[in-house]
């Protein structure tokens, strides 16, 4: 059946199609994600199996499909809501709009997704999506604000991320939220929790491998939040956060003392469009921990570029989570090599 007709038949905007071939001993599956109003393809993917594996990796092969396609879908998502006049947007379109400014990572993108988020929740009250949004704001805020802010700023996630979930108690999104912000007030065995119960509910919600690695490896379990930051980078390699991803992957190689890893990861981090410059210092600090003073320097210089400020104190206030006082110290040596100046 053509797929316009499958999404009119059922009401949706979107329709999964694809195909099966077999050859010998191997069998060659076709995924495409196609919008329904006009049968546009959106993504599209194969995948390449042999036979006597087939029964052990469909379900694996099912998760990579569904966690690819959530994050192209909400870009599409995204581009519909910004076609839309202001007036016209209802709670859904307001939360996407917020959400490509969210995306930015940028102080004027937080002001701005923050703005969509409550006009989400004044058009629906009870849009739990909206408030988990507010809540990962503020999260999100919390790494770059003024000292002063940052609290007020956490105490309110941890209570929008509550509401969140009060009002959606099977939104996966609400649950990482929550779960983001109990890990950076230290509460990081509820934090586990909430996570735990966010991939309960979405198995392949790569947000979610993410926060779970973050939380881990500030718990001290390094090898562990290792395997799940591996595991949210190949469920989402496009991921709109994949620089966070890529730059908290290198502070767990920086914390194990692997610092040449850690190198190759903040790299990866840097190259992103959206990448803070806080993945540019966690380069800097590798590379002088590695006795490059060069390329240290050179990290560090394009650092001061993005925060001129920044220096040894804002490293050690930015890192307001983390429970290990001696990454802290070995951070901060790596960016007085690259030549990063005392406060």
């Amino acid at each position: 059946m053509d797929a316009r007709e499958i999404g009119e038949l059922l009401g949706v905007r979107y329709v999964m199609v694809g195909s099966v071939r077999k050859n010998r001993d191997a069998v060659r599956i076709t995924a495409e994600l196609v919008r329904a109003a006009d049968g546009k393809q959106l993504w599209a993917d194969k995948y390449d199996l042999q036979l006597e594996y087939i029964f052990d990796i469909q379900e694996e092969m099912a998760r990579q499909i569904a966690a690819t396609i959530e994050p192209e879908l909400s870009k599409v998502e995204q581009q519909l809501a910004a076609r839309k006049a202001p007036e016209s947007l209802d709670a859904w379109d307001c939360y996407q709009r917020g959400l490509w400014n969210f995306w930015r990572f940028t102080t004027p993108g937080f002001d701005t997704a923050e703005s969509y988020f409550q006009r989400a929740i004044a058009a629906d009250p009870n849009f739990a999506r909206g408030h988990g949004a507010l809540s990962y704001v503020n999260v999100q805020r919390a790494f770059i604000d003024e000292p002063k802010d940052r609290a007020a700023r956490l105490e309110t996630a941890l209570r929008q991320g509550r509401h969140a979930v009060a009002l959606d108690e099977l939104d996966c999104f609400c649950h990482c939220a929550l779960g983001r912000a109990l890990c950076l007030t230290h509460q990081n065995d509820e934090a586990l929790a909430a996570l735990d119960v966010s991939l309960e509910l979405n198995p392949s919600f790569a947000q979610a491998y993410f926060a779970q690695g973050f939380n881990l490896l500030w718990y001290g379990r390094e090898i562990e939040a290792e395997t799940l930051l591996d595991r949210a980078i190949m469920l989402s390699p496009r991921d709109s956060h994949i620089s966070a991803f890529h730059h908290v992957r290198s502070w767990a190689h920086f914390s194990l003392g692997e610092y040449d890893i850690a190198v190759e990861f903040a790299r990866r981090a840097t190259r992103q469009s959206n990448a803070t410059y806080q993945a540019f210092a966690t380069l800097a600090a590798s590379l002088g921990l590695l006795g490059d003073r060069a390329q240290a320097a050179t990290a560090a210089a394009e650092l001061l570029q993005r925060k001129s400020s920044y220096n040894v104190e804002t490293a050690r206030q930015e890192f307001f989570f983390c429970n290990d006082v001696g990454f802290i110290n070995r951070f901060v040596e790596g960016l007085r090599v690259a030549g990063i100046a005392n406060a």
